[in-house]
């Protein structure tokens, strides 16, 4: 009885060893798959920070390329508007010309009348400054 007595005294302790071997290889298993998770996770996140890197350059890029289109847009229309203008106010020009010729041929004394008179109201300006 006393070797039965042995044999079940030793058996939990036989037991308790086994089930603290099984619970420190379950602990390193565990603890390999969380490295081998992070590793994995850190190279995932390693890889997208990296393409997100290069799509920012690449719509940086696509921006610049954008605002200089825009520039070169902005300054044609503004080129043809401005254009547009002088030849518009040149028009203009020549028409009050045309116009003050056609009025000096038919009254010729009212255009002398009218320089004297303009003379003498810039000249009483000067006198007076």
């Amino acid at each position: 009885m006393a070797s039965a007595e042995n044999a079940g005294n030793a058996d939990p302790k036989d037991k308790a060893e086994a089930a603290a071997s099984r619970i420190g290889a379950t602990m390193q298993r565990a603890k390999d798959d969380i490295s081998q998770a992070a590793a994995a996770a850190g190279g995932a996140m390693s890889d997208d920070m990296r393409k997100l890197s290069e799509d920012i350059a690449s719509l940086r890029d696509t921006v610049a390329k954008l605002a200089k289109t825009v520039a070169s847009d902005v300054g044609s229309a503004a080129k043809e508007i401005g254009e547009e203008i002088v030849e518009e106010v040149e028009d203009e020009a020549n028409t009050l010309v045309s116009e003050f010729e056609k009025v000096a041929r038919k009254n010729p004394l009212a255009v002398v009348a009218g320089a004297l008179c303009l003379g003498l109201i810039i000249g009483m300006m000067r006198g007076r400054g």
